[in-house]
């Protein structure tokens, strides 16, 4: 027997996933604030400068942390210096 698995549109895989990083962005933002955000912003930033764009970042930033400003933008060795003063 030949059964093919179910197929998935890119659409709703884009969708899952997005569902599934702000599920983890929630929980990650409770456990440890600064770091999630430090996070995200440097993802949403990366992405922004790479040409890939940022809006499902800021969608999952907004949605994340409501209210919150969008991060400022830090230099790779910027951020790992400011990752060592936060506790986890």
């Amino acid at each position: 027997m030949n059964a093919q698995a179910p197929q998935t549109s890119y659409e709703d895989a884009i969708m899952q996933l997005s569902n599934a990083v702000l599920a983890l962005t929630h929980v990650l933002g409770k456990v440890s604030p600064e770091l999630t955000q430090g996070y995200m912003g440097m993802a949403l930033h990366s992405s922004a400068q790479s040409g890939n764009g940022d809006l499902i970042l800021k969608t999952i930033w907004e949605k994340a942390f409501p209210g919150a400003p969008l991060p400022v933008a830090l230099s790779p060795e910027e951020f790992a210096e400011k990752v060592k003063t936060v506790k986890p």
